[in-house]
């Protein structure tokens, strides 16, 4: 991640990432934000949910692996598991480079995220809208952005409820008539669920409900 937008996360949120600059044998911190620009927007949301849940949470590595991004983090609990574990599989989504509409592809070799701009000749990146199957949420009336996202988030809940075992939740997911922004409300479900949300609701309230692309960083 280029230099500025290095210092930018680390002043917005100071005792998140007091440990930027820290020895090298006590955090691992101390590499920076090892990853693309393209998911500073991300990296931001996810930040300013932890910061807002745990003052006293403090990042232990970021990094970019096998093509998602991973956060690391001290004072992690069931809501933040959920904004952390949400938001690698969101990455998957988004280009690392820019931040476009992306997905994981394998580039020769090496696991990466990226869109058909900056894909290599060896990815097998197609057009988003075939390899994602969005019709399942048609009924919201979401942009296709916004709805992939919708898609994410149920089935990443469906996921956790069969494999591990979480409380089962319903979502009323819709766009708000007062702001224009995407609103979600759950029943069922638990805190995991309550962060889940969160990092959803987040990230689609910084991008065009249609296109994906960032509109606030």
């Amino acid at each position: 991640m280029r230099k500025e937008l290095d210092e930018q996360l680390c002043r917005k949120y100071p005792s998140l990432y007091r440990d930027r600059h820290g020895d090298m044998r006590r955090t691992l911190m101390c590499w920076g934000f090892s990853c693309g620009d393209g998911w500073y927007t991300l990296i931001d949301v996810i930040s300013e949910l932890l910061t807002k849940h745990n003052p006293q949470a403090h990042a232990m590595q970021v990094k970019e692996k096998s093509g998602s991004l991973c956060f690391y983090h001290h004072g992690c609990d069931d809501y933040s598991l959920g904004v952390q574990m949400t938001a690698e599989t969101l990455s998957q989504y988004i280009c690392e480079i820019c931040g476009a509409p992306a997905l994981l592809n394998n580039d020769g070799g090496w696991s990466s995220t990226r869109c058909k701009e900056h894909a290599s000749e060896y990815s097998v990146n197609d057009d988003l809208e075939e390899d994602i199957d969005i019709s399942s949420v048609a009924d919201l009336g979401l942009g296709a952005a916004w709805s992939r996202l919708a898609l994410i988030l149920k089935q990443s809940a469906d996921w956790h409820t069969e494999k591990n075992g979480r409380p089962a939740a319903a979502f009323f997911i819709n766009k708000s008539k007062t702001n224009g922004q995407l609103a979600i409300r759950f029943s069922g479900g638990d805190e995991m669920t309550a962060g889940m949300v969160d990092i959803i609701a987040g990230y689609a309230n910084r991008i065009d409900e249609r296109t994906g692309l960032i509109v606030i960083e």
